[in-house]
């Protein structure tokens, strides 16, 4: 990213610009909703989850990653969910950036959902998947014939 640009996102990377963020990403321009996206991401409020999981199904690749790059930043149960979600019936890349993602979360609540992409005809969701569940071993997951197993 150029500096300038990275210094205008540090700029309005401001809780009190996040209603004014918001409606950008749904502006027409491709740059806008991605440095929406990328601003609203490093503020890090929940009040831009579900306007973010919009955008996981933008027509811009670029906006769909940092989207989803945002939401992972923001965290939290909802931001799980939505994850979940979109490695149910996203499309391939982002069922796989779904999967990378639930493993960084850290929430076990992911395993099920992880272990059923297991099946998916994507071979890059399978390993994402898979990686995933190896981030998740603290948490006693068990790895038997190639199946995961929540003990």
């Amino acid at each position: 990213m150029p500096s300038f640009l990275y210094n205008l996102v540090k700029k309005i990377a401001d809780k009190r610009a996040v209603d004014a963020l918001i409606p950008i990403l749904i502006e027409d321009d491709d740059s806008a909703r991605f440095y929406a996206a990328l601003a609203l991401g490093k503020i890090g409020s929940t009040k831009a989850v579900e306007p973010l999981a919009r955008s996981l199904k933008d027509k811009d690749y670029s906006v769909r990653c940092m989207a989803a790059k945002a939401l992972a930043n923001i965290g939290g149960k909802d931001t799980v969910n939505i994850f979940i979600k979109t490695l149910k019936e996203g499309d391939e890349t982002m069922r796989e950036t779904a999967a990378n993602y639930l493993g960084d979360l850290g929430d076990i609540s992911a395993v099920s959902a992880l272990v059923s992409s297991q099946s998916d005809n994507n071979e890059s969701v399978k390993e994402a998947s898979t990686k995933s569940l190896e981030k998740l071993t603290y948490h006693k997951i068990e790895k038997i014939k190639d199946k995961y197993f929540l003990i």
